[in-house]
This record gives structure tokens, sequence and C-alpha cells, in this order.
């Protein structure tokens, strides 16, 4: 496995450990892609993407004993958001889907266009702007625009609120998106973001920063990947705003406990960077 056995102990136990009131969010190191799940107080599960191998994040559900899969979101169809998508409806039972409605003309998307269709009971929903509950975290859905054909500027935006704690993820949006939602939705400061685009420089605007001023900042991305990410720029805007930032490959699976009152912690499969917000 690619994943080590120590990594692994320490995602089964920070999820096992955390407070029954606590919503948590993981964002597991898949490598060079997304895959974060959100369990919610009440027991429920939504997977926001599922990295690019289905052999990794399969590995971290099945050490965590998820079995069900509430809601899955496809942020876009992206092989390095979507590779693993199969594997999960192999492996778990999946109860609803959503994914930007724009096709893509790959080998990840075709995979999993045949595991949606071969799904009995499976709820799929349109990526409209809506809001809607999932157990105790009430989910907003930041609707792609379709203004074209692209699948970074499609990307769909999810707003997880629990209590007075609020996730934003952002998918590879960048900044065209991230403009259009500025101006669109009713978007303020955030306890925790899913930088866009792993951290690219096309994934921030000054502007954006300064709207949702996170406490958290998480990059979910590969070490020694080919793209140059995270951009020096994206990190250093981020680290001047105050904004703690974790790097899936530097610090390993990320996992965020949130209270009801806005309180949060957070913990790393490495060790590194524990901290703890009141």
């Amino acid at each position: 496995s690619r994943l080590t056995a120590v990594a692994l102990l320490f995602a089964a136990s920070a999820f096992a450990q955390a407070k029954d009131d606590s919503l948590r969010v993981i964002f597991f190191d898949v490598g060079q892609g997304d895959a974060a799940l959100i369990r919610t107080p009440d027991g429920k599960n939504i997977l926001i993407d599922a990295g690019p191998s289905g052999e990794r994040i399969v590995e971290h559900l099945t050490v965590l004993g998820i079995k069900t899969v509430d809601l899955m979101i496809a942020s876009h169809n992206h092989a390095d958001h979507i590779g693993g998508m199969a594997a999960v409806f192999g492996a778990v039972k999946v109860r609803e889907y959503i994914d930007n409605g724009l096709p893509a003309l790959t080998n990840a998307y075709r995979r999993t266009v045949d595991a949606i269709e071969s799904q009995k009971g499976l709820t799929l929903r349109a990526a409209d702007a809506r809001t809607f509950r999932v157990g105790k975290a009430v989910l907003r859905i930041l609707a792609p625009p379709h203004t074209d054909d692209k699948q970074n500027n499609n990307s769909i935006g999810v707003v997880v609120q629990y209590g007075a704690f609020r996730a934003l993820f952002t998918g590879d949006a960048e900044e065209l998106e991230l403009g259009l939602w500025r101006v669109t939705n009713r978007l303020g400061p955030v306890n925790l973001l899913k930088a866009s685009h792993h951290g690219s420089a096309n994934g921030i605007s000054s502007e954006w920063a300064t709207l949702v001023s996170p406490r958290v900042v998480v990059i979910s991305v590969g070490a020694n990947n080919p793209y140059g990410h995270p951009s020096t720029e994206v990190l250093l805007a981020w680290s001047a705003m105050g904004s703690l930032v974790y790097r899936t490959d530097a610090v390993g699976t990320v996992t965020v406990s949130a209270a009801e009152d806005g309180g949060m912690s957070v913990t790393t499969s490495s060790g590194l960077m524990p901290w703890v917000a009141k």
C-alpha cells in the first residue's frame, strides 16, 4: 500500500476519538488530487471528490469503517477528483450523487458513469443553487455558472455549516468562478477553507481572500507534482492574512473537528502542526 500503517491508524484513532457532538472534516492524503469526508455528529457521511486512485480512497474509507456515504459530490469531472469514484461505488453504499453536469471525454469519467448507472436506488441531484440538510449539517450548493465548457470554472462549491462553524469547498474554481460566487452568493468569513485548485495562483484573488478570511486553509496536493502546486504566492497570501495553512503533501491527512459553537481543532497523520481554537 502507498499509505503507511501509522497514517491509517492515526486516521482511525482521530475518527473514533472525536467528541460525539463534533463535526469532522477529513482531508485525505490522496496525492495530487482532492478527497474529503465530512462526518456529521449524527453519523451521516458526505464525500466530496475521491482523488485519482480508487485503491487509495477505498483504503481510507475502509480503515474508518465507512459502509455508507449519504451524499457524494464530484466537484468537477477531472480525473484527480473522480478517478476513485467508481471504486467507492463498488465498496460502499452511496445514497445520493451530485456532479457539475459537464461530461468529460476521459476513462475516469466513463468508469464513473458506468458505476452510477449500475447503482440501484441511487438519487441523482442536479448541481443547482440550493440549501439542504444532511444529518445535523446544512449544505449550501454554489452552482457552476456554465458560462463556458471548462471543468475548473464549473466546479461545484459547497458551504458546510454546523452551528457557528462554516467550511467552504471550492473544487478547482479559478478566479472567474470565484468572482462570480463572490457577487452572486451570500458568502462571508469561514472557519475552514479547502484552497481552490490545489493552491494554484489562479485559485485566489485579494478580494476573495478578504471575503472568506479563513482561520484554517487546507491545500490538497501531491508531493513534487509537475504543476508547481501550491504557488508560493498563495502560501504567502494566506499566511499574511493570519490563516493556518495545512498541505497534505507536507503533513499527510488533515482532520478538523468542529464544535457547534465554532471551536475547532486540527490534527494530522504526521503529527505535525496540531492546533486547537476555542
